[in-house]
């Protein structure tokens, strides 16, 4: 059996699988239902960003992906860039959903204008179980959506929340927010910490599994160990001011100390940590604050925690996996990653399931706010994951039946440990 004949058969298997979706942020569906999208808007989850990259103005970028514009003209405005975006794996994802969801063969202002009143039509309250159970075979989806915190439906997802209004808290008016959401007086340090500890224990009582931490689109992945006094130091210092506070510079000893206090209860509640790791969203940012290996310090102290490194640290995708190998709390997650680069996933795997123990190896998140792309990103997804198992059993690495075990690992049960989930 040759190699393509290998992906086929592994993939017929894959395709069985009940999939474990490590990350989504996708709106609710009784939002969604009552106002009208279409199929341009969906860009503007991530094939924007290469729309930027590739010289579009951010005022022409924002016009083609508005609803409330009609169909034609922002197709007019996005097709001298489509030659120019159409190879990337982003681009692949898009139309692959048009293809499969809304029988959208080829990209013209026509085909657009017709894909979208299939979307229309199919706007109702079951669309997100139709897409997510009967079309993806998903299981579950971990959903990190702050607007709606613990809120969703649990046949469809399961939630992930943040503490970032905590840890960032830099202003007098930023604490009396906090005081006010919380219901509690905020005047001192060990304040702000027990209504930090008081949230994420609510949270998870209201069904949280996850907290996540997504500053290293804002800051270095370095959190040192603070004393309490340097903390309160800081902290009695947002006193001193009427409006303006503390810098983002000064503070990070303050969010330091925060982030610890939030890991300790996130791990004293059996909550996963969720590190975003790697490439930011949206370009202009500096990767080189997201090395994974600035966690180093978390790992070594809170063994007992369950942590999660997503979008596989992109670029530090070795450093990431060395993570998962040294550390037997940490996980190695490839959210968002068969959609960064297709070809760029397959190599991370090949070197991964070499290097980690593959219960250390989550295959899929979509990482979407629009359901529709789901499909299309886990169609990438399956089609990786065969490639890479079909060349392992090829090699003699494996033989079938364990690929197939190892496929299993990586779409549901290596989440499922990660996530502490009875699936």
């Amino acid at each position: 059996m040759n190699s393509k004949e290998l992906t086929m058969e592994i993939l017929t298997e894959i395709e069985n699988i009940e999939i474990i979706d490590s990350h989504e942020h996708i709106e609710p569906e009784a939002e969604r239902v009552k106002r009208d999208t279409d199929v341009i808007e969906m860009i503007d989850n991530y094939v924007i960003g290469d729309l930027h990259a590739a010289g579009c103005p951010p005022e022409v970028a924002e016009k083609i992906v508005d609803p409330q514009g009609d169909i034609t003209p922002r197709w007019e405005l996005l097709a001298p860039y489509w030659p120019k975006i159409r190879n990337g794996s982003y681009a692949r994802m898009w139309i692959r959903t048009l293809q499969d969801l809304f029988d959208c063969h080829e990209i013209s202002a026509a085909t657009l204008t017709a894909a979208t009143e299939k979307m229309r039509q199919a706007n109702q309250p079951g669309w997100y179980k139709q897409v997510l159970k009967e079309r993806c075979n998903i299981a579950i989806s971990v959903l990190d959506n702050s607007d709606v915190g613990t809120d969703c439906d649990r046949e469809l997802f399961v939630p992930a929340i943040r503490a970032t209004q905590f840890m960032e808290a830099r202003t007098k008016q930023q604490l009396e927010e906090l005081s006010a959401s919380t219901d509690r007086a905020i005047h001192t340090l060990d304040d702000l910490v027990a209504a930090t500890q008081e949230y994420i224990s609510q949270m998870h009582a209201d069904g949280a599994v996850a907290l996540k931490v997504g500053q290293a689109y804002r800051r270095i992945l370095q959190y040192d160990k603070v004393t309490r006094a340097e903390a309160e130091r800081l902290f009695n210092r947002i006193f001193d001011h009427l409006g303006e506070g503390l810098s983002w510079a000064e503070a990070k000893p303050l969010q330091d100390y925060m982030l610890h206090k939030c890991v300790q209860a996130a791990m004293e509640n059996d909550m996963t940590i969720i590190f975003h790791t790697g490439i930011q969203a949206g370009g202009n940012n500096i990767v080189t604050n997201t090395n994974p290996t600035l966690l180093t310090n978390l790992f070594l102290e809170y063994k007992q925690a369950r942590f999660d490194l997503f979008h596989a640290g992109y670029p530090y995708a070795r450093e990431c996996g060395v993570l998962a190998k040294y550390f037997s709390n940490v996980w190695a997650d490839l959210a968002w990653m068969h959609i960064i680069s297709a070809a760029g996933t397959r190599q991370i795997l090949r070197d991964w399931l070499d290097l980690i123990p593959a219960n250390k190896i989550l295959g899929f998140g979509g990482d979407l706010r629009h359901v529709e792309l789901v499909y299309g990103h886990l169609y990438e997804a399956r089609r990786n994951i065969a490639q890479v198992l079909a060349e392992r059993v090829e090699r003699g690495d494996d033989t079938m039946d364990e690929a197939i075990c190892i496929a299993q690992s990586l779409l549901h049960d290596s989440a499922a440990e990660a996530f502490n989930l009875s699936l």
